[in-house]
């Protein structure tokens, strides 16, 4: 309760110094002014943000008292008008910390991909070097050898060695092409990712620091989207079509969103950590996205 005292406090500072006074005079008549009949224009932008976070009916009486005060900058903020302002600026600041931490979950996630994905390369890499070393080896081992045969005049034997390291290269070099298509898994580990609420997965668990404003806001429609689809859907199908998400079962849907459900056990390869990183980089620039609104809203109200 003093936590939230205090911090209402401090948003009323912040609004007096951006107003440049201090409200140590009577209300005026503009308390009793009639404004409910005006209208009122916010940014589709701003209107989702607000509805988002509940205030839209106290941002629209904001404006309504803005518009009133036209012509009339000298006089000082109502109560009402404070009151309001310390509200919106609440709201917007806490949605905004809300979007910077599961932003910060999914820098997160990006960094443990990242290095699943490198350490599985690193584990390929190593292999391949392996074979390509036995291989120019052997190439020169032989070849050194088939050199004093052809010397000697024994042209049978320096041909039966070539023979041989062509073979053996032959071999090698299919092993290296198996390797390089094939390649190594690891189990699924870590935090279910904030992919869960975006291909709806069902979450063995409660995820820590889960946002419900975000996921509310990926699943809403975009002011101005013509085909109606959610902000989710349309990273959906943006996946689908750039072959990121081939299939939509529900053992591929938890290996890309990190979720292993009891009893499951689930290994994947550099192939899915590429996958998963770029969904995760779409789903957090969409996210930040919500950062617009909110600067939207904050220039409706004029406390920007």
């Amino acid at each position: 309760m003093l936590a939230r005292k205090l911090k209402g406090i401090f948003l009323a500072f912040i609004i007096l110094f951006m107003q440049f006074g201090i409200l140590n005079k009577p209300a005026s008549a503009l308390d009793r002014i009639q404004l409910e009949g005006q209208a009122v224009a916010l940014t589709p932008g701003a209107r989702e943000a607000a509805n988002l976070l509940g205030i839209l009916p106290k941002v629209e009486r904001l404006m309504q008292l803005k518009q009133a005060r036209q012509g009339n900058e000298s006089i000082p903020l109502t109560d009402e008008e404070l009151g309001l302002k310390v509200d919106v600026l609440d709201k917007v600041l806490g949605a905004s910390m809300e979007v910077r931490m599961v932003s910060g979950r999914i820098d997160r996630d990006l960094s443990w991909a990242f290095a699943g994905q490198g350490a599985l390369n690193a584990k390929q890499q190593k292999i391949l070097n392996s074979i390509f070393t036995v291989n120019f080896m052997q190439i020169g081992v032989l070849g050194v050898l088939s050199g004093p045969a052809f010397l000697n005049g024994r042209g049978a034997l320096g041909s039966e060695l070539l023979l041989l390291a062509s073979s053996i290269g032959l071999v090698l070099s299919m092993l290296a092409f198996a390797q390089t298509n094939v390649g190594y898994k690891k189990a699924v580990d870590g935090d279910a990712t904030i992919l869960t609420d975006v291909l709806k997965v069902q979450k063995p668990v409660t995820t820590e620091h889960e946002s419900k404003l975000v996921v509310k806001y990926l699943d809403s429609v975009p002011p101005g989207a013509r085909d109606g689809k959610s902000r989710s859907q349309a990273l959906i199908d943006n996946w689908k079509k750039g072959k990121y998400l081939r299939n939509m079962s529900e053992p591929n849907l938890e290996k890309l969103s990190a979720v292993v459900p009891a009893g499951k056990k689930y290994k994947i390869g550099a192939a899915e950590f590429n996958r998963r990183i770029r969904m995760l980089f779409d789903t957090q620039y969409t996210i930040e996205l919500f950062h617009e609104e909110l600067v939207e809203l904050l220039r409706a109200a004029e406390i920007s």
